[in-house]
Parts: structure tokens; C-alpha cells; sequence
């Protein structure tokens, strides 16, 4: 019995220096979301409580953007976006700028402000979707392929209408839509 009485805390000791190796030693889960990588699925809803999931966009190129009405770099490359999802919104492309700000109010008086007219806009106020794809660096923009993979990976500000991100956007496009025939 005294033995018994011994043993406890040993064998405590042992099970919770075995928890604390198992916690420490394994393999964390990456939360990073590389080129070549499934896009997370996500479900956000826009200004109207409609809900978006990512899964609806397949067959479409998906402009993934990340921002908030006060990041200065966000203000810059908004109109741009807004160039770019003019140019390409009745093509295989969809636009998703999801805003990491608390309120709609604020990202509809900033739409307002920059006269982003054709955008849609979703909100994430609690980054669970910024949070799924690792956003650390605002803005952050992933371009997702037709069938839910990540093409491209951007941080930071670009001039999304220039020349070079037009066109990788129109040769992704075109991989999504039907080859008109020239047969007549």
C-alpha cells in the first residue's frame, strides 16, 4: 500500500511530462497558404447579409484582397482594384475584397469616398478569413485559379490596372473561358 502511495506522483509526474512532449515536440498544423495550395474555403457575407462562399466562385479567377479603410497602402490600391474589376467583371472573374474593418459603415463611406462603384464588399471583422490565409501585411491579395488553387501571392501595395498585373490576370481569365472558334 505505502508502494502504491509512492508510485502516484511518479507516475503523475510521467504522464504530464508525456502530454507536455507530445504538446512540444509535434508537428504544428502550417498556416501558411503558398502558391499551389487549396485556397481555405471561407464563407463571409456582404453589406446585404448575403453569404459568399469560395466554393461558388469556382470556374471563376478569384481576386482575393485583404484591407482596412485607414492602411494607407489599402487607400492607394483600392482605385485600381476598381479599374481592374471594371475591366474584367463580366468575364471569368470575380473580385473579393474583403475589408478587416469592425463596421460596414466605415467601408461604405470609404467606397463612397473613392468612387468604388462596381466592387462588392465584405466585411471580416473578426479576421477569421484574414486569419485562414495568414494576412499579416495589409493589403495582402491572392489570386485563386478556377478550381481553388492560389496562383499568386501579393503583400504589400500594387498598381493592379498597370500593363504586368493586367495581364496576368487576362491569361488566367482566358483559361477559364471557352476558345471562340474562328470556323465559320
Amino acid at each position: 500500500m505505502k508502494a502504491m502511495s509512492r508510485l502516484k506522483p511518479i507516475f503523475f509526474f510521467v504522464v504530464v511530462a508525456a502530454a507536455a512532449m507530445f504538446f512540444v515536440l509535434r508537428k504544428p498544423a502550417s498556416t501558411e497558404v503558398n502558391v499551389g495550395d487549396p485556397a481555405p474555403e471561407f464563407a463571409i457575407k456582404d453589406e446585404n447579409g448575403q453569404e459568399l462562399k469560395l466554393s461558388d466562385l469556382r470556374g471563376n479567377v478569384v481576386f482575393l484582397n485583404f484591407w482596412y479603410t485607414t492602411c494607407a497602402p489599402c487607400v492607394r490600391e483600392m482605385p485600381d482594384m476598381e479599374l481592374v474589376n471594371r475591366a474584367f467583371k463580366d468575364r471569368k472573374f470575380k473580385m473579393v475584397p474583403i475589408s478587416v474593418d469592425t463596421n460596414f459603415d466605415d467601408v461604405k463611406k470609404f467606397y463612397k469616398e473613392y468612387k468604388l462603384t462596381t466592387m462588392p464588399m465584405y466585411l471580416d471583422p473578426g479576421k477569421q478569413v484574414a486569419n485562414r490565409y495568414n494576412v499579416f501585411k495589409f493589403p495582402e491579395t491572392y489570386i485563386i485559379d478556377g478550381n481553388g488553387i492560389v496562383l499568386k501571392h501579393y503583400m504589400g501595395e500594387k498598381a493592379w490596372s498597370s500593363a504586368t498585373y493586367m495581364n496576368i490576370i487576362e491569361e488566367n481569365i482566358r483559361k477559364h473561358e471557352p476558345v471562340a472558334s474562328t470556323a465559320q
